[in-house]
């Protein structure tokens, strides 16, 4: 280091994730006789090489740059963030007005009977993408924004609080292009263009990873601080820079990319829109969908801008907005275990009782079940299903290691995702549910299954086949 430089450290409040490392880096650079800082998340510090002609940089008038951000510096080492108690209690409290609301969506029923099939409307594509944004969209895409929301504050923001919209209408907008273009060529493509579902649900298992360390660090949890999930700084910091074309357009590619990112009801869309065979046609399938899911996408996308950048509601927005990427992240690995037959919460209190289960089931007063029917060689095992509304009956099943199973399932008023089942080991491809009655064969090998639907929200239905 050059005898004109010297260094000095201070201690950082409001560092909740990788994005603070890179947004106060960026914003006291700009101190005069500043020539370099470092931020550290995990020391929750703040590092400066200055020119000794300057001066150590003044406290006040580095605060001046960052206070609007929600950060604050200090002499004195901070030790565990504590969190503003207004700030937890507005927290709480939004928390379960948000709780309230969903749960009243689920026993309600606010959700409407769609059946989506290659003659379907537009109208139902779109109430489809409705459907999408208020569960599985918002908890991966939603999650996704949330979790970017402070980096592109920090790229747009500054003083002029009108350019804060940019990133967030870019990120939609390209979220809308890429749907219409890559929909379109879904009709061309058809099957090449799939993931299977396996590799879809580990995807998604790798998301949810990803998004509940970013949760967590938004929460100030002091031991996940040092994970960094980004790329190499010397990358970083050049995309972050409003003056280089690619971070300027970095929120555009981000939501062209979420096209991408599985996510079933997305999934159940472009397997529909797969059958359609004409390019213009399932283009509209998939503009119609992703304009579905944008009144919520964007709610997420605005609000959280006016909370991070209102210092009043900074506090509160983290930790909710913390809260909810962790909760989503967690619901979202529970669902996909259904998908690939791995036990989770919604299974772990029922294995026991289907395990001890006899080989020959006998149907209930409704008529579902399973049962042995004939002998010898004509011997077969048939089961009866009925899917009605997000449910699937019976809850349990126990059959018979290689016999001919027929499953015969009765659909009444199917919605959302359970219109796709999925029987994971069983059966490798998805049955959509849009007849009232649908029928299939396969042979069960020994071992214990799930029936869901493809993104494993529906309630599992457990299989031992011995």
């Amino acid at each position: 280091m050059s005898k004109k430089n010297a260094t000095c450290t201070y201690y950082v409040t409001g560092m909740h994730c990788q994005s603070c490392e890179l947004l106060l880096e960026k914003k006291l650079s700009k101190h005069t006789g500043v020539l370099h800082t470092q931020a550290s998340l995990k020391d929750k510090t703040v590092t400066f090489v200055y020119n000794r002609h300057h001066g150590k940089p003044d406290l006040d008038e580095l605060n001046n740059l960052i206070t609007e951000h929600g950060y604050t510096l200090g002499e004195q080492p901070l030790g565990k963030i504590v969190w503003n108690q207004q700030s937890i209690f507005n927290a709480i409290i939004v928390i379960a007005l948000l709780s309230i609301a969903y749960l009243a969506v689920l026993n309600l029923g606010f959700i409407p009977n769609l059946t989506l099939s290659n003659s379907s409307s537009l109208g139902a594509f779109f109430l489809f993408g409705i459907i999408a944004g208020l569960s599985s969209c918002a908890a991966l895409v939603g999650g996704l924004l949330l979790s970017l929301s402070k980096q592109w504050n920090g790229m747009y923001g500054g003083n002029k609080s009108h350019l804060r919209f940019i990133p967030f209408t870019m990120f939609n907008i390209g979220r809308l292009i890429s749907y219409a273009l890559l929909g379109g060529l879904l009709g061309i493509i058809g099957a090449f263009f799939q993931l299977s579902l396996g590799t879809t649900a580990v995807l998604v298992v790798v998301v949810s990873v990803i998004m509940i360390i970013l949760g967590l660090q938004m929460l100030g949890i002091p031991w996940i601080s040092g994970i960094k999930l980004q790329l190499p700084s010397f990358i970083t910091r050049k995309a972050s820079d409003e003056q280089n074309f690619q971070g300027k357009y970095m929120p555009f590619l981000a939501g062209a990319f979420t096209f991408l990112i599985p996510c079933g009801f997305t999934l159940i869309a472009q397997t529909v829109a797969l059958t359609s065979g004409n390019f213009i046609t399932s283009a509209l399938m998939m503009l119609s969908f992703a304009l579905g899911t944008l009144p919520v996408l964007a709610m997420l996308s605005f609000t959280s801008m006016k909370f991070q950048t209102n210092p009043t509601f900074a506090g509160t927005f983290n930790l909710v907005a913390g809260f909810l990427i962790v909760a989503f992240g967690f619901y979202n690995i529970n669902a996909q275990f259904n998908v690939l037959g791995i036990p989770n919460v919604s299974t772990l209190t029922s294995l026991t009782k289907v395990a001890g289960a006899s080989n020959n089931t006998a149907l209930n007063n409704e008529g579902l079940g399973s049962e042995i029917i004939g002998t010898g060689t004509n011997q077969y095992q048939q089961i009866n299903m009925k899917a009605e509304g997000f449910e699937y009956f019976p809850r349990t099943l126990s059959l018979k290691a290689g016999v001919l199973t027929k499953l015969n399932v009765k659909s009444k008023d199917v919605t959302g995702c359970a219109q796709a089942m999925y029987l994971s080991g069983l059966y490798d491809e998805v049955v959509f549910l849009n007849k009232p009655e649908t029928s299939i064969e396969f042979t069960p090998k020994k071992g214990t299954y799930k029936i869901s639907c493809a993104m494993g929200m529906v309630d599992p239905v457990n299989v031992v086949v011995n």
